[in-house]
């Protein structure tokens, strides 16, 4: 029996055995990686594995069981726990499957056959060229903690009581490394990767092998600066943890609850108008994209910031219901051992009009961030702390590494006063942002 047959038959066969809904989440997948140091093959892990979450409710009461066994034996034991789940489970009024849209969902190109095809062989050589590169590029280069390749295919299958059936391929394939760049009291990591959907579309081997060497070298002799108010840009590869901070503040539970700084801001500005940010899934081949999320719901862009106006808050169906409200909801699933839960797809902070360079050539004295250790904002207050790392900039260009120090303001002050936002954003991963340049933080470091 295929998959899709098999989802349908056990959501049957859990309306039968009591069930008001069902629904069952089906993902069979096929993982890769090796890693290479000083050459030589570290590690192989190949795997393959099929399992499946089944999620009924019963009286507005939920029971969720999983399992890799598809015999009929323990299908049938794994619906029958999952009732007995929902017995003993607390009512809630806001509890049941998602409603969803009818139709078709996008084919948004995410599975590249070939990557199966792809020789062992010919993995471990990408590898040890990456590793090879790196260490030959610079001999500040000391050393590597790894160079790694690694590949996937996953199928996802859900399947409901309402009537959804959707079925989405996709694959993945990725490379890159980690090197140690000087010795003693100065040693600094860099590393960069390559991460796509089609094999195709890779980076080369060299661009991936001497950046990483280049953002090791480039901190060498980073120390800290006087404590002081002065203005930060960020980096666009440097950034992401500020934003999650952000994003973690815009989740529609914890404004139920009223345990973050952003409740009372919906519809309201709390960013400089050159601040857009959206979620978008929905853009081919890219490696965070997805056509319907983890309840089932097809896929759309969502605006949540615009134009420094709050838009939005982040939902899923039972959050959304427990608020209620009436918005695009949002949801993520990881595997099917894990329930469906609010959270951001592919989020996209949209790219300004201004060069990079221009950020920095206008500032006499300020800090160029490169890197961040943390998230950094507290949910309830939106105060900001966090340590970070990057370049000192001393009349409009950079100076020096810097690290060592500590960014802090209020979240919600930073936003407002973000002054510019560059034109280099880059397409890589779940979070993508523009460099861009805050008016002024503290800068915590000497005293």
């Amino acid at each position: 029996m295929d998959s899709k047959s098999l989802a349908e038959r056990i959501v049957t066969r859990a309306l039968k055995s009591g069930a008001d809904e069902a629904e069952v989440y089906l993902v069979s997948e096929r993982e890769f990686e090796l890693t290479v140091r000083n050459g030589e093959v570290e590690t192989v892990k190949q795997a393959t594995s099929k399992g499946l979450g089944l999620r009924i409710f019963k009286d507005k009461k939920l029971g969720f069981t999983y399992t890799s066994d598809f015999s009929d034996e323990a299908l049938e034991e794994s619906t029958r726990r999952a009732i007995q789940l929902s017995r003993v489970a607390d009512p809630k009024p806001w509890n049941g499957l998602a409603d969803f849209e009818k139709g078709g969902i996008k084919d948004l190109d995410l599975y590249d056959p070939s990557i199966s095809e792809i020789a062992n062989d010919k993995k471990i050589e990408i590898a040890r060229e990456t590793e090879k590169i790196a260490l030959s590029s610079d001999k500040r280069i000391t050393r590597t903690e790894r160079s790694y390749f690694s590949d996937s295919e996953t199928e996802v299958f859900i399947v409901n009581s309402k009537g959804l059936s959707l079925t989405n391929k996709s694959s993945g394939i990725s490379f890159g490394i980690y090197v140690i760049a000087g010795e003693g009291n100065d040693m600094q990591g860099g590393g960069w990767d390559s991460s796509k959907r089609y094999a195709k579309d890779l980076d080369t081997v060299e661009n991936v092998a001497k950046t990483a060497a280049r953002k090791a070298v480039e901190k060498l002799g980073a120390r800290p600066v006087e404590t002081q108010k002065a203005p930060v840009v960020f980096d666009r590869y440097g950034s992401g943890e500020f934003w999650y901070g952000i994003l973690f503040a815009m989740e529609g539970d914890s404004v139920y609850k009223k345990t973050t700084f952003l409740t009372d801001y919906l519809g309201k500005r709390i960013a400089s108008g050159l601040l857009t940010l959206v979620d978008d899934p929905t853009i081919s081949r890219h490696v965070s994209s997805q056509p319907f999320d983890g309840e089932g719901t097809i896929t759309r862009k969502n605006v949540l910031i615009d134009k420094g106006v709050l838009k939005m808050f982040i939902y899923d169906s039972l959050t959304a219901r427990k608020a209620s409200v009436n918005v695009n909801t949002m949801a993520q699933r990881y595997g099917y051992k894990s329930l469906p839960s609010a959270g951001i797809l592919n989020i996209i902070v949209q790219n300004g009009d201004v060069d990079r360079e221009k950020l920095i050539s206008g500032i006499k004295n300020g800090f160029y961030v490169k890197g961040l250790r943390g998230i950094g904002t507290d949910t309830p207050t939106g105060t900001y702390s966090c340590g970070a790392s990057g370049f000192w900039i001393k009349d409009g260009e950079i100076a020096f590494p810097v690290d060592g120090v500590t960014l802090g303001g209020n979240a919600l002050d930073l936003l407002k006063n973000i002054e510019a936002v560059a034109n280099d954003l880059d397409l890589r991963g779940g979070l993508n942002s523009p460099s861009f340049k805050i008016v002024e933080m503290t800068i915590g470091g000497k005293r």
